[in-house]
Order: structure tokens, then sequence, then C-alpha cells
């Protein structure tokens, strides 16, 4: 099914089902199908298991599975699957589909273009990139999910000036939404007022310059583009997205990917071999450490009280040290 049939089927009263694969080059769509999973039953945000495909064999995962919440009620069991475990447990899945754990949720998240050979009761969503068209859907759904609805012409106008980037897309939502207050709407007035437009490579250049170790040069564009209007979510967005690939190329590699084929799964299209010499560089615990800090920062920024220029520079200057 396609990613906006998914949102649409787990609402209550009829909730998630059992096992989810989430597949697509789509990272930031992978990553909010498990969210969604979480909104439409926060008895899974409350028991949420994230496991890596690559540090656990099957006996591992359903042992999980079947293994009841200590407080009881659900859990949401997210397998990062990176390579190809869900690909070649495809058998094993498929049994425990049929006959899935009353207490779990399965959801896995598998970074292949297509994954054949699955069917009911197995819920495959996919998350390909989205056509201008449902780009602006997909905004004004962003917009009504967080309680500020907004007309067509307001998300086309965030669009345009917001990027092809989803993650920042929804960065930018969330910054309008937060400037719209108590009104019960976001009008294209304020998003004009909100979206500056600024060019994302720059945007991207403040992660790079992060990455590469340069605190001098990464508090620099930092503080240019806070100037120019950009909004700190946003940035941290993109920083966290551009953490976020690096941890999966590192991972990738590690399963024995080639290098080109590490960018193309990534959808890296700016500085794909600076973004490969940046992996190079870093060690998969350092990737995670960083990723960590970006993570914090996010919570700092929702309760900052103003210090969002603060929060972004501490930040930068800790991924450049």
């Amino acid at each position: 099914m396609d990613f906006s049939t998914f949102a649409g089927g787990i609402k209550p009263p009829k909730g998630p089902g059992a096992v989810y694969v989430f597949v697509g080059p789509e990272a930031y769509l992978r990553a909010q199908g498990v969210e969604l999973l979480k909104e439409a039953a926060p008895e899974l945000a409350a028991n949420c298991v994230r496991l890596i495909a690559s540090d656990v064999e099957w006996p591992g995962l359903a042992g999980e599975l079947y293994t009841p919440p200590f407080l009881g009620g659900r859990k949401l069991v997210v397998l990062v699957d990176e390579a190809n475990f869900v690909h070649n447990h495809a058998k094993e899945l498929k049994e425990y589909a049929a006959s899935p754990s009353p207490s779990a949720v399965l959801a896995a998240q598998v970074a292949s273009e297509k994954l054949a050979g699955f069917a009911e009761p197995v819920k495959v969503v996919e998350c390909r990139p989205l056509r201008p068209a449902d780009r602006v859907r997909w905004v004004q759904s962003e917009f009504q999910r967080s309680g500020k609805p907004i007309d067509r012409a307001g998300a086309e106008a965030l669009c345009r000036r917001g990027g092809e980037d989803l993650a920042s897309l929804a960065g930018h939502v969330a910054n309008v939404v937060l400037y719209v207050g108590h009104r019960p709407r976001a009008t294209l007035e304020d998003v004009e007022r909100m979206v500056t437009g600024r060019p994302e490579r720059e945007v991207y250049e403040l992660a790079l310059a992060a990455a590469r170790k340069r605190p001098r040069e990464a508090v620099e564009i930092a503080h240019t583009l806070m100037s120019d209007g950009e909004a700190a979510q946003v940035l941290l967005w993109r920083l966290a997205w551009q953490y976020r690939k690096l941890v999966e190329a590192k991972k990738l590699i590690h399963a024995g990917r080639r290098r080109f084929e590490v960018t193309s799964l990534l959808q890296i299209t700016y500085f794909p071999d600076e973004f490969l010499g940046l992996v190079d560089a870093h060690t998969l615990d350092e990737l995670l450490a960083k990723h960590g800090e970006i993570l914090g920062a996010d919570v700092a920024l929702k309760t900052s009280g103003g210090q969002e220029l603060a929060i972004l520079e501490t930040l930068v200057l800790r991924l450049a040290a």
C-alpha cells in the first residue's frame, strides 16, 4: 500500500495491525510510519524496543516479539534493516504474521527500493520520494495532524520555499504551527512570513561543516542562516537527517555494500564523495553519540524559551568537536 493509505487506515477504532514493513528509499517516511503507529496506540509509544538487524538473529527477534511488556499491554518492536534481513527471513516473517504475538506490533524499516513476495497479513507500506502534487497533499496532512489545517495555496507555497526534502518540510510545518499559536488555522501569510526559501544546499553545508569537525565554519553558517530567518527547528531537522544518513551509511558499509550503492540507496545527491569521506572519518560509536546530541538538542529547543541560537550553537560546537 502507499503511505497515505497506511496513514489513513490505522486510526482508532481499528488501530495498528501486527506486522508492518516500511520499505523504500525515503527515510523520513519510514521513520514517520513508526511515529504514526505510536500516535494510533499510545501504549506502543510507552513500550518501544528498537533493534538493528545486523545485531540480531531471527530467534532473538522472535523472542522479543513473544515476550510481553513488563507492565502488560502491547509493545512496538522496531527493526532497522540496513541490508537484507527481511528479505532473507521472508519465510519466517510470513509464518510469524500468520500467528503473531498478541502483545507486540512489529515495524520493520527497510531501505530497499522494493520488497517482493509479501501479502496480507504482512502490511507492506511503500516509502518512496513523493511527487510534487503528493508533497503538497502530504504537507496539508501534516498541518491537519498538528491541529492547524492549511489550504492548498499555503501548502504549495511551503513546498516551493522549503525544498523537496521531507525532513525539511516537516521542520517548516512545525515552525509555522508554533507561530500560528492559538489561531485555529495556518494561512498563506504565515508561510510567507516564516519560510524564507533559503537554498537547501546552504543548510546541507552546515551539516557537512559540523561533520568535518570545523567548528568556526559551522557556527558561522548557523549564525548566517538564522539571521536570514531560517528556523532553528528546521536546521535541527537537517542536522538530524545528515547524521542519520551517516549512521545508515556506516552500517551499510559494514554489511558489505559497495560505496556507490550506499549513496544511491540513501539518495545522497549533494557532495557524494565528501559524504563518504565523512563516513570514513567517524567510527559508528562516534556517529551514534553525535546523533544522540541532536536528539537532546531537539528536546531543549522545545522548552527553550527563546534560547534557540544558544542551543543550536552549543550543538554545532559539540558535533564539530
